[in-house]
């Protein structure tokens, strides 16, 4: 039976989870790796490749993609619980990789071994602007985009009635039905504002390289969304709420609103109309791009020496 039937009611974790404890030992066994490299969260996949790692003697390394203790479980039993765990195997493993300094922070405060920041990395995008493509899909002078991924925290409502009160640009809002239809449902699009659904990956290259800017807003204060990083690989100024995390990670290089109102928002978009605020805020990211490549290497050369590797 595929696990992924499991997928789906909350009722099913426990099994879900026990089966992929079993899952993991098996194909990790059949591999035998020297070292592993496991996400947290959940907690338990690095649980399993810790009690792996302990009877082959390799090295274990976890990839936090957050502190599922403070980023999703609040407090409470449950969560002390988690915290424990997770605490337990960052101290025993041989080292832990953030994708940003905060959740380093965190790391470090619960007494992680070896924390080392490495960023998430997009390659710059290799499309050029389609003019055929923004007319076909938008009708309007300037396009904007907004990626969203399902996250209640994510604010694509108030994107929608940002930019329903202004003229002269269309938002293109893109992302996997399943996970927006009930929102979608309930939400009447101004007429500017279009749902693309989710993109072939082709399109959606083409889709970012040919928009004036992004729209980002979130309620959500610990992620560093991934769609970010695309549009920063795409070159395309950004209007995003200002989140601790995001203040710290692309300084000034970001558009940020102070909070997720639709008037707020708006007024961003209509600053966004003047080409040469816009042609600031391009050349801010683009910037902000070049100065991650550059630090890219010294973080995998890092990361290389943590595992044993030789450094390039």
């Amino acid at each position: 039976m595929s696990i992924t039937l499991l997928y789906g009611p909350r009722y099913f974790a426990p099994v879900r989870y026990l089966a992929l404890f079993f899952k993991t030992l098996v194909i990790l066994s059949r591999m035998r790796p020297d070292v592993v490299y496991a996400q947290n969260p959940p907690v338990f996949c690095p649980l399993t490749c810790l009690l792996y790692c302990s009877l082959a003697r390799a090295t274990l390394i976890i990839d936090h993609h957050s502190v599922w203790r403070v980023k999703t479980l609040g407090g409470g039993p449950l969560s002390r619980a988690i915290g424990f765990l997770e605490a337990f195997v960052s101290r025993a493993s041989s080292g832990n990789t953030a994708p940003h300094q905060l959740w380093a922070e965190k790391l470090q405060s619960m007494g992680a071994s070896n924390v080392l920041v490495v960023h998430d990395f997009v390659e710059r995008n290799p499309y050029m602007r389609d003019e055929v493509l923004r007319r076909d899909l938008a009708g309007e002078p300037l396009v904007a985009i907004a990626s969203h991924g399902g996250h209640p925290l994510e604010r694509m409502e108030a994107e929608a009635a940002a930019v329903g009160m202004v003229e002269g640009v269309a938002l293109l809002i893109t992302g996997p039905k399943p996970k927006l239809e009930g929102r979608l449902t309930s939400l009447v699009l101004p007429k500017n504002v279009r749902y693309l659904g989710f993109l072939e990956r082709e399109t959606y290259e083409r889709l970012k390289a040919s928009a004036d800017f992004a729209v980002n807003i979130t309620d959500e204060p610990y992620t560093l969304s991934h769609v970010l990083l695309e549009f920063a690989a795409s070159s395309i100024p950004v209007i995003s709420s200002r989140q601790a995390v995001l203040d710290d990670f692309f300084g000034d290089s970001l558009l940020y609103t102070d909070s997720s109102s639709p008037v707020e928002i708006a007024e961003k978009v209509r600053a966004f109309k003047e080409s040469a605020l816009r042609s600031e805020y391009r050349n801010r990211i683009i910037g902000w791009y070049d100065e991650l490549r550059l630090g890219r290497e010294a973080e995998l050369s890092r990361l290389k020496a943590l595992v044993g590797g030789e450094e390039d």
